[in-house]
């Protein structure tokens, strides 16, 4: 609620922009403020948004029970209005609470009809431009868990040529994406009972100590790039194999 991204463009939430904390929990206070921000929501998708919105961290202690569960899932136990249960956790963690939005691709039968079309293909491109706001570096992942194991959209050999040999081909990624004889050895071993995504966590390992979300695996054994090992069981190797691949290469 000090950078509120998601809401920034209601018009209840201009006087919040560019204020100081003190200034900001005022605001968020006033009852006049809720019912904007209410009637703002109301007509709009983002009115249910609450189901889509998790308490992914929290500084204060004494909120730790609201850890990982979405406004709607706190609000049904508490017998509370949702605006009102996210404008209260914010306020009481002195507005550091770090909430997590779910803002794309949440109707999970459209999704399902994109990743079994063929002329859609898996993938991600967003630059690093938002490393604090989201981490969808687990789209791999969660696609071999959840529309292979969980809901059997996909099978697992269409899922891993929607993950290989596809975009290679797209992108022109010479000699990758096929397992034979001359291609260059970019593998993956993994556990297809496993394998799955794990919730994104914050990690201060960039310059200055500011950080960042990342997203770890599960059931991944072991990756290889150009025939050497990489990561051992989510280790890294000390391995450095990889490098610049051009369209026009060759090989």
């Amino acid at each position: 609620m000090r950078n509120p991204f998601e809401f920034a463009s209601l018009p209840c939430w201009e006087p919040a922009l560019n204020r100081s904390v003190e200034e900001q929990i005022a605001l968020y206070k006033q009852a006049d403020f809720r019912e904007a921000l209410l009637a703002d929501l109301e007509g709009d998708e983002r009115d249910e948004v609450w189901d889509r919105i998790r308490v992914l961290d929290v500084t204060d202690p004494a909120l730790e029970s609201y850890r990982n569960r979405t406004i709607m899932e706190i609000a049904d136990a508490e017998g509370k209005r949702p605006r009102d249960v996210y404008l209260d956790i914010g306020i009481a963690d002195g507005l550091n609470t770090r909430f997590q939005v779910q803002a794309f691709n949440y109707d999970i039968d459209g999704v399902e009809r994109l990743v079994t079309d063929d002329r859609f293909m898996i993938g991600l491109g967003d630059g690093g431009a938002h490393v604090q706001m989201l981490c969808d570096a687990g789209y791999a992942t969660a696609l071999l868990e959840i529309w292979v194991r969980q809901r059997q959209a996909l099978t697992l050999e269409k899922a891993v040529q929607k993950l290989t040999s596809v975009p290679a081909t797209l992108y022109g990624i010479p000699d990758r994406g096929i397992l034979a004889e001359g291609k260059v050895a970019d593998l993956v071993l993994f556990d297809p009972e496993k394998v799955s995504s794990k919730v994104p966590e914050y990690v201060r390992d960039f310059p200055l100590n500011s950080w960042r979300l990342v997203a770890g695996a599960e059931g991944i054994i072991a990756t290889f790039v150009a025939g050497r090992q990489l990561y051992d069981n989510g280790i890294h190797t000390g391995e450095m194999p990889g490098r610049v691949l051009r369209s026009y290469e060759q090989s």
